[in-house]
């Protein structure tokens, strides 16, 4: 279920995994990345560093704020490197588990975001939850499109304001062009 308002992006997915399984794949950087990005550290106390790198190209970082083992986890949320206009530790996102017969309801909610930006954040949530979703219920994700430059530039221009998509494929293409041979 997707609920968006003006202030803040929501999600809501029940997982067929214990909130305690559900749990180490927030927590633990190893799991992390089985669902989320090529590259994870998760220090797991408050004021620990947050930092999950989704795509390959596009590191975000923050604070761990809150977190209860197998039930709550709130870290602060922002874009390193500048392509977009959410700096490191700009917004929060929290992650409250509940136990749902033999599986889990999370609800996740980020705010503090700027309005043109919450298409996107809900669109990556969208993409995200699932594969959690199916790696903690002890299955595989499939191939993580978002690791692909042109389904993750698919992505991003469906949901970016155009203002940012310039700064965003400049980022992108730089390690292709460092890549080419030199004449």
């Amino acid at each position: 279920m997707a609920i968006a308002s003006s202030e803040l992006v929501e999600r809501e997915i029940r997982i067929e995994a214990p909130p305690s399984v559900v749990f180490e794949f927030l927590t633990d950087p190893a799991k992390m990345v089985r669902w989320m990005g090529t590259e994870a550290v998760l220090e797991p106390w408050p004021g620990g560093r947050y930092y999950v790198n989704p795509s390959g190209h596009e590191p975000a970082s923050g604070k761990v704020l809150e977190i209860i083992p197998d039930r709550r986890l709130v870290f602060s949320w922002g874009w390193e490197g500048g392509a977009l206009p959410l700096p490191p530790g700009q917004s929060t996102v929290e992650i409250s588990l509940e136990p749902d017969g033999d599986g889990t309801r999370l609800r996740l909610t980020h705010r503090d975001l700027p309005a043109d930006l919450h298409s996107y954040h809900g669109l990556g949530w969208d993409y995200a939850l699932p594969r959690l979703a199916t790696v903690a219920a002890g299955r595989d994700p499939g191939p993580d499109p978002l690791r692909s430059i042109v389904r993750g530039t698919l992505m991003v221009a469906r949901s970016l304001p155009p203002r940012y998509l310039y700064r965003f494929a400049l980022r992108r293409l730089r390690p292709l062009k460092s890549r080419q041979p030199q004449r």
